[in-house]
C-alpha cells in the first residue's frame, strides 16, 4: 500500500498546486522503484486476468495493484473503476507518468516507459477505444503521452478526439456520467495536454465549469448522517475544474480563487 499511497499524494500535491520539493520527488522515485513486482507477481497476477503472460498487452508488466481484500482501490479523482483493466492500466500508467522525471537518471525507468509504450500501441484502449471502461483506460495513455510524448501528436489526437466528442456532446444540464465520460479525469488530461484543441473545447464548456465551481459540494457527510467516501473527493475535483479552466487566457488569473470547506454547511466552494 506505501507505493498506492505515494501515488495518490503525489498527485494530490499536483492537483492542489503545492510544491514538491526534489528530496520528496527522490523519495517517490524510491518507492516506485522499489515497488516493482517481481515477475512471478506478474505472471501470477495475468493468470488469473485470464490472459497469457507471454504474450499478453492488455496489462501491466511492472506494476500491479495492492491487494486490498478484494476491492477495487479509488482512483485519483475519486471514481471507484469497475473492471481490472481500467484498474491494472491506471496504476501503471500513472506511476511511470510520475516517474518520466527520471528518464536521463534512471535506465530502468526509461526501459519501462519505453516497453510499456509498445505495449499500448498494440492494446484498443491504447489507440482509439472509447467503449466501457477502455475510455477512462484510454485517459491514462493520453496523460502518459502528455509526460513522454507529447511530441507524437498523432497519438495523442487518436485518443483525444473521440473523447473530446463526447465531452462536447453533453448539454450542461447533464451528468457526465450518463454518457459514460470520467470527466475529472478527463478534465486532467486536457489540463496536462493543454494546446490549441484542448483549450478550445475547455472554452466551449467553460460556462458550465464556472458553475460547477461556484456550487457547493458535499464533502462526505449525507443527510442521512452516513459518510460518503466518494464525495470525500469533492474538494479535489474542485481543483481539478480550476487547473482546467487555468488553461484559458481569460481565466489565467483564478488561482487567486479560493477553494474552502464552509463552516456553516460543511460544503466546499470556490470563492470565484
Amino acid at each position: 500500500m506505501v507505493t498506492y499511497r505515494t501515488l495518490m499524494e503525489m498527485n494530490r500535491k499536483e492537483i492542489f498546486g503545492e510544491t514538491i520539493t526534489d528530496s520528496e520527488r527522490g523519495e517517490a522515485t524510491a518507492v516506485f522503484l522499489k515497488g516493482i513486482c517481481a515477475k512471478e507477481d506478474i505472471r501470477n497476477y495475468k493468470k488469473r486476468m485470464g490472459v497469457n503472460f507471454e504474450t499478453d498487452h492488455l496489462y501491466p508488466d511492472y506494476y500491479i495493484p495492492p491487494y486490498n481484500g478484494n476491492k477495487k482501490l479509488r482512483l485519483i479523482q475519486g471514481d471507484l473503476p469497475k473492471t481490472n483493466l481500467l484498474y491494472a492500466n491506471y496504476y501503471e500508467l500513472e506511476i511511470l507518468r510520475l516517474l518520466c522525471g527520471a528518464i536521463q537518471e534512471n535506465e530502468t525507468v526509461k526501459e519501462m516507459i519505453d516497453h510499456t509504450l509498445q505495449r499500448l500501441r498494440q492494446t484498443c484502449f491504447g489507440t482509439s477505444c472509447t467503449q466501457g471502461e477502455c475510455l477512462a483506460a484510454g485517459i491514462s495513455v493520453l496523460r502518459l503521452l502528455a509526460a513522454v510524448k507529447p511530441d507524437d501528436p498523432e497519438w495523442m489526437d487518436r485518443l483525444l478526439n473521440p473523447l473530446g466528442a463526447l465531452f462536447l456532446s453533453f448539454n450542461n444540464s447533464q451528468a457526465a456520467a450518463q454518457k459514460g465520460i470520467p470527466v475529472f479525469y478527463l478534465l486532467m488530461a486536457l489540463t496536462d495536454i493543454n494546446n490549441e484543441k484542448t483549450r478550445t473545447w475547455i472554452s466551449q464548456k467553460k460556462e458550465w465549469l464556472s458553475d460547477l465551481l461556484r456550487r457547493g459540494w458535499i464533502t462526505g457527510r449525507l443527510s442521512n448522517g452516513n459518510l460518503s467516501e466518494g464525495d470525500t473527493y469533492n474538494v479535489m475535483r474542485k481543483y481539478i475544474i480550476r487547473n482546467a479552466l487555468g488553461t484559458l487566457p481569460e481565466y489565467k488569473d483564478i488561482s487567486q480563487y479560493e477553494i474552502y470547506v464552509s463552516d456553516k454547511d460543511g460544503r466546499c466552494y470556490c470563492s470565484i
